[in-house]
């Protein structure tokens, strides 16, 4: 078990500085932007949200109904990206942008898709490995 932690980080290191780039960087960046907006919907959202209200609970889903399919979508789109780094992050964090943007949640999805993007910035910023 200690093995397995200890190769964990060493992998993601290594991941990192052998980074394998994307086939189209801009896909990248526009799946980070739409994952920017729903984390600042989301936010915005639960900020002044009582869900145990439930008029206020309704007059939510009804007015952000957009927002859960969205993130779904991007979750979909995320999920089928090519290159495993960028698949696995950004997936991840559209499914964290799915809870986010929900109004029937208390809005801590939230929390983790800042740090998503940073792990996507970082590989985009790593290194590549030389084409063979």
């Amino acid at each position: 078990m200690k093995r397995i932690v200890f190769a964990l980080p060493l992998l993601a290191f290594a991941g990192l500085a052998l980074a394998v780039p994307p086939k189209d960087p801009k896909v990248i960046h526009g799946m980070m932007d739409e994952l920017r907006e729903l984390h600042d919907a989301g936010i915005a959202l639960h900020k002044d949200l009582d869900p145990a209200k439930k008029a206020e609970l309704k007059t939510c889903q009804e007015k952000h109904a957009d927002l859960p399919e969205q993130a779904r979508t991007l979750r979909e789109r995320a999920a089928k990206l090519p290159v495993l780094a960028y698949r696995v992050n950004l997936t991840m964090a559209a499914n964290d942008a799915v809870a986010c943007v929900a109004c029937d949640t208390d809005g801590s999805a939230c929390d983790s898709i800042p740090g998503a993007l940073q792990r996507v910035q970082k590989q985009l910023d790593a290194p590549q490995t030389p084409k063979q």
